[in-house]
């Protein structure tokens, strides 16, 4: 849309008249076709009844047992918690969540001195007792003395050396910085002012109380954008009656709206507006309406009891002189797009702005330091954006819902600033990677932006919802909205200081687990999404078990192996069916190391059937051993296994011999053998003695070696022998020779057949794994041994049978 079009919308803002108490737009030509769903839709997002049941409050003696039991927490994990005997910890924080769960944020002091990185989330759940402790940054036992040798005043000038052109400066407050392995004892002083980048600021500035220097520093001031949307005929709650009316919410505390002074907008009459969007009242309307409409989000959606979690909101200001629009840790702040035609007071920006308030009023509060902190904050306003316009659901002429940041406000005449479902569109990057923390805040909000989006959506949500690339290759199945809004939340509510992707996706997997307790399904959705935007796997990051229904299990043997560059090893993947019917598995992996690629044969394959797993690494390939990571997935689950793969880079060992056998394959049924012969020839060097083993051989299938040891440059025959119930299918099985200074392997194709041979189905008949039938003139091996009933043909029932 250009900017002309852009004004033209702005215009159908209709001039308000109000009521006791609320805010009406009066109906004015331009916004006659506002129909009276949008009407009522929007009257209900701001009425302010008590919360549904589902999300209600807990009640005095389930806010008594989730401090009892959490107080019993904290005395029992002292180690975990890194507690010394002079630390002591104080609630300073309650907030309700969803289904009836609570978060308790402790805040430690370490011989009376407040500890910065050391406060403690512990969540409870609806009866009050505790799922999960959750540790700050604090990396280690405080020993520290808290006698300052420098000065208060001192650190104040320090301190307000940082800013360009300070204001004013609180009064120093000693702390104990315990966010990195040398906790240090600090001043922390917030100085407030303009920053020197130009935009205001209210920094908080850490100085080494031993030593005089900054050595962290965070402000509460978040910029923002967002799209321009107005609404049409909006209801609004106010305050005021007769003659005197306030643009004060007298249902939510705390929410007001004026301009720059602070003080909220009064009038005699109760109109307010007149739809322009150059006209501030009408930007204070369009604030007003916006927050209210995420407060309700907030409570009908995620539980949460206000923007603060504690009932409670934050003013905001318009008319600011400026492209931009900010929180500074106690109110909005609202200013204009560069073509000075729209007041940046929309769904996009209030709900963002107000979603850093969120973010700082969340598990241990504070926004944290560095850039990777910055970008999880700035991406906490863009999900909280898009939450609320999906809560509003406005239909078109207005602002549908969406995944796109400001792409009405067309804010510098680019169109939107941030795209959530691909967020290289706009050149921010859509996976995690070691260099996010190095990255501008608003390009670092990109990875969860994308995690959220595939949370949500999927990879591939159809109904006119865009695609979304993944990282990692992989397919997203999304949980919805309203689902993925709830285990953001609680991730936040577990959030501690410094907050990283790392711990927002253990964060996440502990609040699905939480919230969807009798389903794995939300679980291994955020699972995947972090997967897929690069975000892996972390030590002691929480499991699900699944109901019982279709599931399966992923195995690996074996588990480990070597490699050098140039060359290639196998592993087999191992699938059985847990519970339900054997469904299709799709692998794929993660991790892979630089160099290294991975092919499967096959790709897919029916829950119960393995798979061999080929790892090469190319003449560049990197040295070392690294974690590679196997993933199973049927539908929206998945289940993963671990190879650990080494790499090597160096010379080939002084004696060193290869390994080849003849013939490789060999197809043989049921209770029969086959023989191959193991060979061997000396490479480099000298011949040394070697011992022959197995690996990866199926159950129930013997293989020996004679002789069992050689010298390189020999032979052995090896034969493989199966049982009567050996399961059919064909097996790779790896012959190993290792030697003092090297070991290699050759792979062994075994092919099992039927056993009794082909016969035609029949009811009342007793098969055991492996026989072969005809149905229909399609030929099935059976999977699990069985009598065959009625109804069970082979067709119907996929987990008895597969087609061959």
């Amino acid at each position: 849309m250009n900017p002309t079009m852009r004004s033209g919308a702005v215009a159908m803002l209709a001039a308000v008249a109000l009521t006791t108490a609320s805010l009406t737009a009066m109906p004015a030509a331009s916004a006659a076709g506002a129909d009276g769903s949008q009407a009522a839709a929007q009257a209900a997002a701001q009425a302010a009844p008590p919360p549904s049941p589902a999300f209600a409050q807990p009640d005095a003696q389930q806010r008594k047992n989730a401090v009892a039991s959490a107080g019993k927490a904290l005395a029992a994990d002292t180690a975990a918690l890194h507690a010394s005997a002079d630390d002591t910890f104080q609630l300073v924080r309650d907030i309700a969540g969803t289904r009836g769960l609570q978060y308790l944020t402790y805040q430690r002091s370490h011989r009376g001195v407040p500890v910065y990185g050391g406060d403690v989330v512990v969540a409870t759940d609806s009866s009050g007792q505790v799922i999960e402790t959750v540790t700050t940054g604090q990396e280690t036992t405080l020993k520290l003395d808290v006698t300052a040798t420098v000065t208060a005043d001192a650190a104040a000038g320090t301190a307000r050396a940082q800013l360009a052109a300070p204001d004013s400066v609180a009064t120093p407050e000693l702390v104990v910085h315990a966010t990195t392995a040398r906790p240090r004892l600090a001043w922390e002083v917030v100085v407030t002012g303009t920053a020197k980048h130009g935009g205001p600021s209210v920094q908080h500035v850490y100085v080494d109380a031993k030593s005089g220097k900054v050595i962290d520093a965070w402000d509460e001031v978040r910029d923002g954008t967002g799209n321009s949307n107005y609404h049409g005929t909006v209801t609004l709650a106010t305050s005021g009656s007769g003659s005197s009316y306030s643009m004060t919410d007298p249902n939510r505390p705390g929410l007001r709206c004026g301009g720059q002074g602070g003080t909220a907008y009064t009038k005699s009459s109760d109109s307010w507006g007149n739809g322009s969007g150059t006209d501030l009242e009408t930007a204070c309307v369009d604030a007003m309406y916006a927050a209210q409409v995420e407060w309700n989000m907030l409570r009908d959606w995620l539980g949460r009891n206000g923007h603060n979690g504690s009932g409670s909101s934050f003013p905001a200001r318009v008319g600011l002189n400026d492209v931009n629009a900010y929180w500074n840790g106690s109110y909005t702040n609202f200013g204009h797009n560069q073509a000075n035609n729209k007041q940046a007071t929309t769904y996009d920006v209030v709900a963002h702005e107000y979603g850093h308030a969120i973010f700082q009023f969340s598990g241990s509060g504070g926004a944290g330091s560095g850039n990777e902190a910055g970008g999880l904050n700035e991406s906490t306003g863009d999900i909280f954006g898009a939450l609320t316009e999906h809560f509003a659901n406005e239909p078109a002429p207005y602002d549908t819902p969406d995944y796109l940041v400001g792409e009405q406000l067309n804010l510098t005449g680019t169109g939107p600033i941030r795209n959530m479902y691909n967020p290289s569109a706009l050149g921010d990057p859509n996976c995690y990677s070691a260099s996010i923390p190095s990255t501008e805040v608003h390009a670092a909000a990109g990875p969860q932006n994308h995690w959220f989006y595939l949370l949500a959506e999927g990879n591939n949500p159809g109904g006119g919802k865009p695609t979304s690339p993944t990282c990692n290759s992989t397919t997203v199945t999304g949980i919805g909205i309203q689902k993925a809004g709830q285990i953001f939340m609680g991730g936040l509510n577990l959030k501690t200081t410094p907050w990283t992707h790392a711990k927002a996706r253990v964060a996440t997997l502990n609040a699905a687990k939480s919230l969807f307790p009798n389903s794995c399904t939300e679980f291994n959705a955020v699972k995947a999404a972090w997967a897929a935007v690069s975000v892996n796997a972390q030590s002691g990051e929480p499991t699900c078990t699944a109901v019982p229904g279709n599931d399966f299990s992923v195995s690996l043997s074996p588990t480990s192996g070597s490699v050098q560059t140039g060359q290639s090893t196998t592993t087999r993947v191992n699938t059985a069916v847990i519970s339900g019917t054997a469904q299709p598995v799709t692998l794929s992996t993660r991790s892979l190391p630089n160099g290294v690629t991975a092919s499967f044969n096959p790709a897919t394959v029916t829950a119960g059937q393995s798979s061999t797993l080929t790892l090469s690494a190319s003449s560049t390939a990197t040295g070392g051993t690294f974690q590679v990571t196997v993933v199973g997935t049927a539908g929206s689950t998945t289940h993963e296994a671990t190879f650990s793969l080494t790499v090597g880079r160096d010379q080939p060992p002084a004696n060193d011999f290869s390994v080849s056998v003849n013939p490789s394959s060999a197809s043989v049924q049921a209770g029969q053998s086959a023989t191959a012969t193991l060979g061997t020839q000396v490479v480099t060097g000298n011949a040394e003695s070697l011992g022959l083993s197995v690996s990866n051989a199926p159950a129930e299938v013997t293989v020996t070696f004679s002789p069992s040891t050689i010298t390189a440059g020999q032979t052995s025959t090896v034969t493989i022998a199966t049982s009567s119930t050996t399961t059919a299918g064909t097996y790779t099985i790896n012959l190993n020779a290792a030697g003092a200074s090297a070991g290699h392997s050759a792979a062994f194709s075994l092919t099992v057949g039927g056993g009794g041979g082909e016969t035609t189905w029949a009811t009342w008949t007793s098969y055991k794994a492996g026989d072969v039938v005809t149905y229909n003139g399609v030929r099935y091996r059976c999977l699990q041994a069985h009598t065959s009933l009625p109804g069970w043909e082979p067709p119907i029932v996929p987990a008895l049978w597969q087609p061959i």
